[in-house]
C-alpha cells in the first residue's frame, strides 16, 4: 500500500512539472540584452562575469536548473550513505 502512495504521489509531481514547463512563457517573444551594459558612468566590469551571469540564466537556465537537481539529489544520497545506525 505504500507503494502505492509514492506512486501516486510521484505521478502527482511529474504531473506538476510538466504543467509549469508547459504553461510558462520562456521569454521567447521578448529581446533579450546581447551583452551585459552597466549604466551611465559606470565601467565595465574587468573580468566578464556579467556576461557569464547573462549566459546561465538566459541560454542555459535549463541546463542550469537540472545540474541543480543533480547535486541536490547527490547531496541527499551523501547524507543517507554518512548517517549513523541507531542501535
Amino acid at each position: 500500500m505504500v507503494k502505492f502512495k509514492i506512486i501516486i504521489i510521484t505521478l502527482a509531481f511529474l504531473a506538476a512539472l510538466f504543467a509549469s514547463f508547459s504553461l510558462t512563457d520562456w521569454g521567447a517573444s521578448e529581446k533579450q540584452p546581447t551583452s551585459y551594459e552597466p549604466r551611465e558612468g559606470l565601467r565595465l566590469p574587468e573580468s566578464g562575469i556579467g556576461d557569464v551571469g547573462l549566459e546561465i540564466f538566459t541560454s542555459y537556465v535549463f541546463a542550469f536548473e537540472i545540474l541543480a537537481l543533480v547535486l541536490t539529489a547527490a547531496l541527499v544520497g551523501a547524507v543517507w550513505v554518512a548517517r549513523k545506525e541507531v542501535a
